[in-house]
């Protein structure tokens, strides 16, 4: 019953655990490498006009929750003019409506948006599903035209999807006399829209998409128009010049159906010009702000918020869990004798500072010569409180003797050792002697250096800047690193050291 209750217990953490740091990869695209950047979009949609010398009116549509985009952030250059942003309403996009009481001559307002590409398929907005469209009245000869193309097209398809893409590649491609006429019957500028109303000939929902594909940088570029049609589960869309089914790179819709985007009162010689240009971004710095727009709350649970301060100690801290895993590990599982628990764990901490190598030899030598000077100690046969105390004492004049003489020596290593905490060598050099005088030389050593040598994996753990990433920006994990010590807490079976002590037994 202990067990399960334990195992249950480990599984309801690191679930958790996971799950929390699963939503904030998954929603809020936080990378698991911290190396890992982002190409985040810069689009600018610049308004050009005249003014008229009299009260003016300019209104530019804007997208709304681009689908297959995260909006990072948005601002406006409005020069004199007020600016009031309408959110989008039934039937009605959102809109940026820009007014002055008097506008004379050139102007130019600017919309700017910073957009990330996310990692799916751009999925067109859904909505509800659009009713079948009925027949227009075609003129003849264009009627009989466009029933022969759609029975021609019917006879060669099997579903929505591939009936769209035939008859768009047959109108846009064939030599008929019947698509002929049908081409005649468009300019550039109507081509998609001519589609569509071919397309309703046959009843089949269909409508046009404004957008910039976001494949390369452009300058002052219009928006291309894309055809879409619902098959009666969702949106497809296909290239009204080739029929091809799918949407161009990185399609960044802006509106739906009118190719008007702007509307004026009071200018004239309205135009609209978009830019765009990307710009690398680190995947961590995107998902903040994709998290200040979405407001989920996920990366409250992470250390951005704190002050820089703060944030720095609690990268040191969050690490402890691991080097304390490392001990459970090391003692639990291996058999690796150690003195005390915390010991090494907070010495590998020191190591952090002083680097490995100087910090292996400073600690050496502390403990070292605090050993010798125990042994000194213990002819003089002390109560235990008093003779913790003369260690301690002993210890930071050993410790402040090593700084001064490195500081001397012009060796900075040597400086660190203040780094060290004291009241773990004092009970490190008391253990060590007491062990000394009752279990021998032999265990005292062998303890020692099984506690350096747990300490000197902690801190490759502790140091490791991949962990020191993660548990930092997905301190959720603290669970998961508990649900672990608990299972290893249930463990009662044999260490790999007895496996070797006992392994002449085994043969038997």
């Amino acid at each position: 019953m202990r067990f399960s209750a334990v195992f249950v217990l480990a599984f309801i953490c690191a679930a958790t655990g996971l799950t929390v740091a699963w939503l904030k990869v998954d929603r809020l695209s936080v990378p698991l490498d911290p190396t890992a950047e982002a190409t985040v979009w810069d689009v600018e949609a610049r308004v050009a006009f005249e003014g008229r010398g009299q009260p003016a009116k300019v209104t530019l549509t804007l997208p709304d929750t681009p689908p297959g985009f995260a909006l990072l952030d948005e601002d406006f250059v409005s020069r004199s003019f007020g600016l009031a942003i309408r959110a989008a309403d039934a039937g009605r996009p959102r809109q940026a409506v820009w007014t002055v009481r008097r506008a004379s001559g050139a102007q130019a307002l600017y919309y700017h948006m910073k957009v990330y590409p996310k990692r799916e398929e751009v999925a067109p907005d859904p909505g509800p599903a659009p009713t079948f469209p009925e027949v227009p009245e075609y003129a003849e000869p264009l009627r009989s035209a466009i029933e022969a193309v759609l029975a021609r097209t019917r006879a060669q398809s099997a579903d929505i999807n591939t009936f769209t893409g035939l008859l768009v590649a047959d109108i846009n491609k064939s030599d008929d006399e019947n698509v002929k006429l049908i081409r005649k019957s468009a300019t550039e500028e109507t081509w998609a829209k001519m589609l569509t109303e071919v397309l309703a000939g046959a009843r089949i929902p269909s409508r046009i998409v404004y957008g910039l594909p976001l494949e390369q940088d452009f300058v002052d570029t219009p928006l291309t128009a894309w055809l879409e049609v619902h098959d009666g589960e969702r949106w497809h869309g296909f290239d009204p010049q080739t029929g091809r089914n799918g949407y161009p790179q990185n399609f960044l819709v802006w509106s739906y159906d009118d190719p008007r985007i702007t509307a004026s009162k009071g200018v004239r010689a309205v135009e609209v010009g978009f830019s765009a240009n990307k710009t690398p971004m680190t995947q961590l710095s995107v998902a903040n702000r994709v998290e200040s727009k979405l407001d989920t709350g996920l990366m409250a649970l992470s250390l951005n918020d704190l002050p820089v301060r703060t944030q720095n100690v609690y990268r040191v801290l969050l690490m402890v869990p691991l080097g304390a895993f490392v001990i459970v590990l090391m003692r639990g599982v291996i058999g690796v004798p150690t003195f005390g628990t915390f010991m090494p764990v907070l010495v590998a901490l020191a190591f952090r500072e002083t680097k490995l190598v100087a910090g292996i030899a400073l600690f050496l030598i502390v403990v070292s010569a605090g050993l010798a000077i125990r042994v000194a100690l213990t002819q003089l046969r002390l109560l235990l409180m008093p003779r913790l105390a003369s260690v301690l004492v002993i210890v930071i004049g050993l410790m402040l003797g090593v700084s001064l003489l490195s500081a001397k020596l012009g060796i900075e290593q040597g400086l660190s050792i203040a780094l060290f905490p004291m009241v773990i060598l004092t009970m490190t050099i008391e253990r060590m002697s007491i062990v000394w005088e009752e279990r021998g030389p032999a265990t005292a050593i062998k303890e020692f250096i099984g506690s350096l040598f747990v300490a000197v994996c902690g801190y490759f753990a502790m140091t490791e800047p991949r962990l020191v990433y993660l548990m930092s920006t997905f301190p959720e994990l603290l669970l998961v690193v508990l649900a672990m010590c608990l299972c290893f807490g249930a463990y009662t079976g044999y260490r790999l050291s007895e496996i070797l002590r006992f392994r002449d037994l085994a043969k038997r």
